[in-house]
């Protein structure tokens, strides 16, 4: 009898809790191709959301829970599968090395593709701290973006400004990343983890610590973050490593032509040498800008520049460089958008590795929209873009696509409808001749 009244007394209580909370979907994106394969026309599925609880007026707490699914239509046929036992190679029971790599691969494939709704992240802010223009947050898990233009829209209630050459569209198969440190070695094959994407943002902050914010006028916001940083992991394992600490400082500045939004921040490690088993402090650097100026009469530009990784023990690499230059020009309701976005080598403090598991080097794309009509006053869009893939020291190794497209806005979600020719490959490769992709995604 106890142990039931104690559990309606908290199921009261978190009802309670709840209806004082907001409970908001600030991030969806679903995204499904079409292509084919083997013959055969297969259509693929993945979803990633942020759900976010707020505290509202009366509670200064945000907890933000994630669904992820790569693959949504493996999802539901590992439901109910059976993973098969290897077949024996002789009477002794022993298996042979093909089927037990076939069995960890399709282990590996079903754990990799499940639906997962799980933390990501947690934070308790105060307020007008001292009764001054200073806030204070206390934060775990994946916290904020740097130098992506996605706080304008929050602080300032401005029009998005961050690009839109980011998440599922057009990087769909994700990024294929490792561990730093373990780069010199032999990489694993490794197919590209779709949970990692460009998403706009120079560099993502990851761990436990805290942020200080001070607001003393409304057109200009410095932010400090200390904390424990996460985002240094192990390649095999995917476990974060301990003993890493950063700081990062930003800025953040709104007019009405010109928005900037700086950062510059370090990580102090502890690394065992491989000779003594001594210990010794090293920095990683990083730092970046992003800045949008508009001449308020069709014509934009959008740059984003920055280092998001640099260990001070290394030699410093263009290849450091994260690099996109944006501009923008509109002819009444119609409109030209030109992206030219330079690749880094390593990307939230991961190292980004190409096919042959090198580092990721010179690789750029090259993206001409042409476009009709406008999402935010006639809720219609439609046009076609143009995406060029290529290294700068390989200029024989290129892609081309041709994409056409439609986009629309109906009930609080962008609809965006695409599809993507390649003809580079109209005799040679049917599975890489074209694309057809749906995508639904929040618009607030």
């Amino acid at each position: 009898m106890k142990p039931r009244f104690f559990l309606v007394v908290a199921g009261l209580a978190v009802s309670y809790t709840l209806c004082a909370a907001e409970i908001t979907i600030p991030r969806l994106e679903w995204f499904s191709r079409a292509a084919t394969d083997k013959g055969e026309l297969v259509v693929s599925s993945s979803a990633d959301a942020d759900l976010a609880v707020n505290g509202g007026y009366k509670y200064g707490i945000r907890l933000g829970l994630g669904l992820e699914i790569p693959n949504i239509e493996k999802a539901l046929s590992y439901g109910r599968l059976d993973i098969p036992y290897a077949e024996t190679a002789s009477n002794s029971g022993s298996v042979d090395e093909t089927s037990y790599n076939s069995m960890v691969d399709e282990m590996n494939d079903r754990v990799n593709n499940q639906a997962t709704l799980s933390f990501r992240m947690l934070e308790a802010t105060v307020r007008e701290l001292f009764n001054k223009p200073l806030e204070f947050s206390f934060f775990a898990g994946k916290y904020d973006a740097l130098a992506s233009g996605d706080e304008f829209a929050v602080r300032f209630g401005t029009v998005p400004v961050g690009t839109d050459m980011r998440g599922f569209f057009y990087y769909a198969d994700g990024l294929r990343v490792i561990d730093p440190a373990a780069r010199s070695a032999t990489p694993p094959v490794a197919d590209p983890d779709p949970r990692i994407r460009f998403n706009g943002a120079i560099h993502n902050i990851s761990g436990t610590g805290v942020k200080l914010t001070y607001m003393p006028v409304d057109w200009i916001i410095p932010s400090l973050y200390i904390y424990q940083d996460i985002s240094f992991k192990d390649s095999r394992t995917g476990s974060y490593k301990t003993g890493h600490y950063s700081g990062d400082l930003k800025l953040l500045l709104n007019s009405e032509h010109i928005k900037l939004e700086a950062f510059a921040g370090a990580t102090y490690i502890n690394e065992k040498t491989s000779t003594a088993g001594e210990t010794k402090a090293k920095a990683v650097l990083r730092g970046g800008l992003l800045a949008f100026f508009s001449s308020g009469v069709g014509a934009d530009l959008l740059l984003q520049a920055g280092v998001p990784y640099w260990r001070q023990d290394e030699e410093f690499d263009i290849d450091n460089c994260y690099f996109l230059l944006e501009p923008r020009f509109r002819f009444g309701m119609a409109g030209v958008t030109l992206t030219l976005f330079y690749h880094p080598s390593y990307f939230n403090n991961m190292a980004i590795i190409d096919e042959g598991g090198k580092l990721e080097h010179g690789l750029s794309d090259f993206n001409l929209k042409l476009y009709f009509g406008d999402l935010v006053t006639t809720a219609f869009q439609g046009g076609i873009e143009g995406t060029l893939e290529m290294r700068v020291q390989e200029s024989e190794d290129i892609k081309v696509w041709v994409s056409p497209f439609i986009s629309a806005v109906s009930s609080g979600l962008y609809w965006d409808f695409k599809i993507r020719v390649n003809p580079r490959y109209f005799t040679s490769n049917e599975k890489k001749l074209a694309e057809g992709y749906i995508g639904i995604r929040t618009s607030f």
